[in-house]
């Protein structure tokens, strides 16, 4: 097993990956439905309903689970447990194409991956009892989501950010989650956040109609994992 499949497992195995999978094809689905063009609703509108759906929802969702803590952290859900620690960015274009550097906060995981050695413990005041253990070499995940405007249907990648700010790929390792390798209709937009607040570049503005590349992660191409990854 690699890395990526060690953190699938533990997230997977103390119930993480289940719920929020489901959470992230709702907010999509639900989005879709009440897009109304007519109204002036547009791709950006969307992205946000998106955003901030997937933002409080989560929340919500994990606040009070036994073993996890979640916070909304540079204004994004981020999922702490057994030393790991789960981040959700929006997909623009292909996987490979994703970028960390649009905040300190972006970019740190992946610094903070690719890094030699032993990782340091985060602040108590931050990060308490989930950290009790062993960190885990590369404790950063990331889900990479994006979904269709028209049909709601959501595609999710799960993997471990890597520094490429000198070359290469972002990702040491990347796969599917579930959905469709091939995303039908336009990338989400870049969505700002409210004035003062760091968002994503825009940038990282995407070319419309680019279609996700095919993965071929080591076990196969285009897998499912997780609980979430089998029901789909």
């Amino acid at each position: 097993m690699g890395l990526l499949d060690d953190a699938v497992a533990v997230l997977d195995g103390r119930g993480v990956l289940e719920p929020l999978g489901g959470l992230i094809r709702q907010v999509y689905q639900r989005a879709a439905d009440r897009h109304e063009p007519e109204l002036g609703d547009d791709a950006m509108s969307f992205g946000t309903t998106v955003w901030r759906n997937l933002t409080n929802l989560g929340k919500a969702s994990f606040d009070g689970v036994d073993g996890v803590r979640v916070r909304v952290e540079d204004n994004s859900l981020e999922i702490l447990c057994a030393g790991y620690v789960v981040r959700l960015y929006s997909l623009q274009g292909g996987i490979e194409s994703i970028r960390w550097e649009g905040s300190e906060a972006r970019l740190g995981g992946a610094v903070e991956n690719s890094r030699d050695g032993q990782l340091a413990f985060d602040d108590a005041e931050q990060f308490p009892e989930v950290f009790a253990g062993v960190v885990p070499p590369k404790r950063h995940l990331r889900v990479a989501h994006t979904g269709d405007i028209g049909t709601g249907e959501a595609t999710a990648y799960l993997g471990l950010p890597r520094d490429n700010r000198e070359g290469g790929s972002p990702w040491f390792e990347v796969t599917l989650w579930f959905g469709d390798a091939v995303t039908v209709g336009t990338p989400l937009p870049i969505v700002a956040g409210p004035v003062g607040v760091p968002g994503q570049r825009h940038d990282e503005l995407p070319v419309p109609e680019l279609p996700l590349g095919t993965l071929r992660p080591a076990g196969g191409a285009g897998r499912t994992l997780g609980v979430a990854g089998r029901r789909a």
